[in-house]
């Protein structure tokens, strides 16, 4: 399969809001199909292992950030990012 025709697919599916795209600051990016809205993650430094969070209290930080900085579009921040980083269990495991 030519690379492009992966690339096509992917800004296809990414408009059709089936991935979400994470880019990085070394100009890497990486696709979430899991979970195609925003959400956040734990990220390994060693390994760039990506895992999911589930947090109850991200909506009432949501409001809280929309609340202190008054960024509202319809009532609400449109978009977010949370990252944590770390190293993962796997990577401290190889230290030992």
């Amino acid at each position: 399969m030519n690379l492009a025709t992966v690339y096509r697919n992917i800004v296809l599916i990414k408009s059709l809001g089936e991935v979400l795209e994470l880019g990085f600051p070394d100009g890497s990016n990486r696709y979430d199909g899991n979970k195609p809205t925003p959400h956040p993650h734990v990220i390994c430094i060693k390994c760039k292992k990506i895992v999911d969070l589930d947090l109850d209290s991200l909506d009432e930080m949501k409001k809280e950030v929309a609340s202190e900085t008054n960024f509202k579009v319809l009532n609400k921040v449109l978009n977010h990012r949370l990252d944590f980083f770390g190293i993962c269990s796997n990577c401290m495991a190889e230290k030992v």
